[in-house]
């Protein structure tokens, strides 16, 4: 658990110090307009990026459906792809998916709960709190999504890159002492992101096999963590994740039932 929590902090440490340095106006910013704000920033990113096509390694394709910006690769004529706005969906909860078409899950046990169902899971969790600041100096983008932070190291950063299992953004459980000090399994868990993955069937590839991202998930930050209190491992922060949107590259690669 303390390690989670390290590398979590680490990396997304950067990211969190510059949006607590905006101005409070922006901090203030009612619901409404930052909702908007978030839907906006969010269209930009659906047409600036799709999912690579990946690398062939001996006939075989591997590493695809990583989230890449048109034109950000020198030489790479990606036109051809779709950009993810003609793929995404948006489900009865207002959770924005879409399934990587060259790399979608087989499998037949889907998530039913985090409570019920164990995962496997690679992925590369983005966050972003969205701007009306579109100058260059400011925000070098130009664009109402602004700069994107890493919110827990890429799976592919750690270790062998195999899936992690249960990762707290879907499953946690506090501690004792976690528990004495009021954190509570909502302090970490994203239940949106849970919910956007029952979309998904798991690809069942091998767990050492090289990954392929099969989807996306996209939460706007009222869907996320929105303005309420996170546990960042030393304890319960409102500011920490206040008004941040996530973007969630992953293969689901394999799902079990739970034991307790």
């Amino acid at each position: 658990m303390i390690k989670k929590f390290f590398v979590t902090l680490i990396a997304c440490s950067a990211f969190l110090v510059s949006c607590n340095n905006d101005d409070d106006n922006i901090n203030n910013m009612p619901i409404e307009s930052r909702n908007s704000l978030d839907d906006k920033a969010i269209e930009q990113y659906l047409n600036d990026y799709y999912f690579s096509p990946g690398d062939t390694i001996n006939g075989k394709i591997v590493r695809g459906g990583t989230l890449t910006k048109f034109d950000s690769i020198p030489g790479n004529e990606d036109d051809k792809y779709p950009a993810l706005k003609t793929l995404i969906k948006k489900d009865s909860n207002g959770i924005l998916y879409a399934e990587n078409p060259n790399h979608a899950g087989t499998g037949k046990d889907v998530v039913v709960s985090n409570d019920s169902t164990k995962i496997h899971i690679s992925y590369n969790v983005l966050m972003f709190k969205a701007t009306d600041d579109l100058t260059k100096a400011n925000n070098p983008t130009q664009k109402y999504y602004g700069t994107f932070g890493t919110y827990v190291y890429p799976t592919y950063n750690i270790g062998d890159g195999s899936p992690v299992v249960d990762p707290s953004f879907y499953y946690f459980t506090p501690t004792e002492v976690e528990a004495k000090n009021g954190v509570k399994r909502e302090h970490q868990e994203l239940k949106n992101f849970i919910e956007g993955l029952k979309h998904f069937k798991p690809t069942e590839r091998g767990l050492t096999d090289n990954y392929n991202f099969q989807g996306v998930i996209i939460l706007p930050s009222r869907l996320a963590f929105a303005r309420n209190q996170v546990y960042v491992g030393t304890g319960l922060s409102d500011l920490a994740y206040r008004d941040i949107s996530f973007i969630f590259n992953f293969e689901l690669v394999k799902t079990e039932k739970r034991t307790k």
